[in-house]
């Protein structure tokens, strides 16, 4: 497996960009020739350190190394046992929270997340019968279905919904979660034009008044 540089930084594959740049400082100064010395092991830990900084505190290859370190190896792993499809959901949920959401691979991420949850991995879960497992594969598809648009976000919800069965704790959580992202689809849908017609109101407003 290629190096994993939020394992060389110390730092969560989600940690902001400000904690990232922090744990680098911390680690460089610690390392740094001119302090631990100038041995080749020295040397070669400081150069590591930095490439993960170089790496991580880029956008663009951040997201680079994130679906080479996370996704390929999400995609290829089998799963077969409900802990394995909460562990999954919990990586794929990794995963999404450090990539631009504008730039994300909608379509990509809606395959993976029905992949988690088709009909197969959704009897695993129920047959399971174990509540917390079934709450974090939940809990961590909301999360990742929250960057979908709405009417993808719509199907994984009815899904959702099936695999929350009769916890009405679960089943409250689906459908808040998804009437806020109803809001805000319409809201993205009409904004433009309510502050047309805002701006059609003060300009007639003005106009009468002067």
């Amino acid at each position: 497996m290629a190096t994993d540089y939020y394992q060389t930084l110390n730092v969560s594959p989600n940690a902001t960009a400000e904690e990232i740049k922090k744990a680098y400082r911390k680690l460089a100064l610690q390392n740094h020739p001119d302090v631990a010395g100038d041995g080749m092991d020295t040397v070669g830990q400081f150069q590591q350190i930095k490439t993960a900084y170089d790496v991580l505190g880029n956008i663009k290859s951040r997201q680079t190394h994130h679906y080479k370190h996370f996704y390929t190896n999400y995609k290829t792993q089998p799963i077969v046992t409900a802990n394995g499809l909460a562990i999954k959901a919990e990586d794929l949920a990794l995963f999404t929270a450090a990539l631009d959401p504008y730039r994300l691979d909608h379509e990509g991420l809606f395959i993976q997340i029905f992949h988690l949850i088709n009909t197969h991995n959704l009897r695993i879960l129920l047959q399971s019968n174990d509540g917390i497992l079934i709450r974090s594969v939940i809990i961590n598809l909301l999360k990742c279905a929250q960057l979908l648009p709405f009417d993808r976000l719509l199907s994984i919800h009815q899904t959702l919904l099936l695999l929350a069965d009769k916890n009405q704790e679960l089943v409250a959580l689906i459908n808040k979660k998804t009437a806020l992202q109803k809001k805000l689809h319409y809201w993205e849908q009409y904004k433009f034009l309510l502050a047309m017609v805002i701006a059609l109101a003060l300009c007639v407003t003005i106009f009468f008044l002067v």
